[in-house]
């Protein structure tokens, strides 16, 4: 719905349900998916240098699903009371990008503005890129040190899937979060005449490249997926010639 207003440059499927639908998604469900690739990037680091805590049932529980759970359901659970059970009465624009904005940027006191921005996006965007660069540091460091072939490659590939998608993230995100901080600091102004037409866009970008770039990461799917495409190929049905006397 974004890339078709851009395009647009209005909404074209306009009822208040769809307004309320689409800030859901653009901000429960897209926040909530850096949540959770925050503690994807976190929790490589567990699983390639400290496995002892994950070795049972009982340590995966408290160490991977249940903060898993808490990041995957954190910020859509927030966002679904502050879009559809708290209103304040905004009216739904066409002209808009999400047909306006919700109730949170428009009543809410200004320290709750802050903690969504802050903590919901620029916090765990940063942290996104620490745990990335250090995670390659750690694993070139302590690579000589791993001398099993098979842990050598399995600690490759998760280090690969990280720092692919870390840094679509960074690069998209992060010249938007830099400006953001400054104009919170006292200069509302800067780089106002590049906010809206380029910043704001350029952070759309991960949500359709992320999922090639995990496909790049992962060799075997895309063996998987290339034997599907020539399976489907080889089931061509042959016709019988039929000879003319």
């Amino acid at each position: 719905m974004t890339l078709d207003f851009n395009r647009l440059g209005y909404v074209q499927l306009f009822t208040p349900a769809i307004c309320l639908i689409w800030q859901f998604i653009d901000h429960g469900i897209w926040y909530g998916a850096v949540s959770v690739m925050f503690w994807t990037s976190f929790e490589r680091h567990i699983l390639i240098f400290y496995p002892n805590l994950v070795a049972t049932t009982r340590k995966r529980l408290f160490i991977h699903y249940i903060p898993l759970a808490f990041f995957s359901l954190y910020t859509p659970i927030l966002f679904i009371y502050l879009i559809f059970l708290h209103s304040c009465g905004q009216t739904y624009v066409t002209t808009k990008i999400r047909c306006g904005s919700i109730c949170l940027y428009i009543d809410a006191p200004n320290w709750l503005q802050q903690y969504d921005s802050y903590i919901d996006y620029v916090l765990p965007v940063l942290l996104i890129g620490i745990c990335s660069i250090t995670l390659l540091f750690r694993y070139i460091r302590q690579k000589q040190r791993m001398q099993q072939a098979v842990t050598w490659r399995r600690c490759r590939k998760m280090t690969l899937q990280l720092v692919l998608v870390s840094a679509i993230y960074n690069i998209c995100d992060l010249p938007a979060i830099i400006v953001f901080i400054i104009q919170s600091s006292g200069y509302p102004t800067f780089a106002s005449n590049i906010w809206s037409p380029f910043l704001t866009r350029l952070t759309l970008i991960p949500s359709i490249i992320v999922p090639f770039a995990v496909l790049l990461a992962l060799p075997e799917l895309k063996r998987k997926l290339l034997a599907l495409c020539i399976w489907k190929r080889n089931q061509r049905v042959i016709v019988p010639g039929i000879t003319i006397n």
